[in-house]
């Protein structure tokens, strides 16, 4: 009789162990369906139709992955820092951060959607499209938003203001790339020859305007001018429509001087962010 109690209980506490590990087992897989779920529902840039689905093998860098077809796929929108494959430790701050992230978020083989722009294909013959997974989390807002890429537009720009806000928000809270020092906006007394002919970011006060042959000339602290060139003014009337005098922004372009004076040309209002709006 005793022996037959005892088997019962022991019954019993396997039963019970089988049912605690599976609640166990229950939980930890509704936790992770809640995370991507959530992170999937913090996606603010979504699409209403998806192109193509595709299967990941393997992610190159912070804006860049492979296709199990063999194609190369450009994150479009964004741009991470740069990765040095030869030479590792002269890789860009933060790129293989951007690429760790990525390698870790991500699983190969992994199934996602594509959703394309206007240009398909890149000058390297790249494939340029949003990314999502299948939950419908935008890889490039994630990216944005954790601080492992900046906004950058190559005429491809359907997302451009709604990933703006997304990278703004990453840049106001210091998160990831823009904690770093080289990637801090600069203002002009802070420029130099290494500075020449290279892509930058400048912050400063609107402090004039000038209409010169084919540019009108927003003036920053009365010493570096932006020049949006009067056949692409259209697309800057949200922005010329405000009251710019004495307004703090941040203009991002490629740099260059001048009649004696630092310059940049910006053809996209992507290049132009008011730091507070009017």
């Amino acid at each position: 009789m005793l022996g037959f109690k005892l088997l019962s209980v022991l019954i019993l506490l396997r039963n019970k162990t089988r049912w605690i590990r599976h609640c166990v087992f229950l939980l930890t897989g509704l936790c992770s369906l809640s995370v991507q779920l959530a992170t999937a529902s913090e996606s603010q840039c979504v699409t209403t139709s998806f192109d193509e689905q595709v299967e990941l093998d393997y992610v190159n860098d912070g804006d860049t992955i492979t296709l199990k077809d063999g194609r190369l796929v450009r994150l479009i929108g964004i741009d991470s820092p740069e990765m040095d494959f030869q030479y590792p430790a002269l890789s860009e701050p933060y790129a293989k951060e951007a690429r760790h992230f990525l390698q870790q978020h991500l699983q190969l083989g992994q199934l996602l959607n594509l959703s394309f722009d206007r240009k398909k294909l890149d000058p390297y013959g790249r494939t340029l499209a949003y990314v999502y997974t299948l939950d419908g989390e935008h890889l490039q807002e994630t990216l944005l938003r954790k601080g492992y890429a900046k906004t950058r537009v190559y005429q491809n720009d359907y997302f451009w203001e709604c990933l703006n806000e997304v990278e703004l928000n990453a840049r106001d809270k210091n998160l990831g790339l823009w904690s770093h020092p080289d990637y801090q906006a600069k203002t002009v007394d802070k420029l130099n020859r290494d500075d020449l002919n290279r892509w930058g970011e400048i912050k400063g006060v609107v402090t004039g305007f000038e209409r010169k042959s084919q540019h009108l000339w927003l003036i920053l602290d009365n010493k570096f001018y932006i020049g949006i060139p009067r056949q692409d003014s259209s697309k800057f009337i949200n922005i010329l429509n405000l009251k710019l005098l004495e307004t703090p922004i941040i203009a991002r372009g490629t740099l260059y001087y001048s009649y004696k004076k630092w310059q940049l040309i910006s053809s996209h209002p992507s290049q132009i962010s008011l730091q507070n709006k009017p």
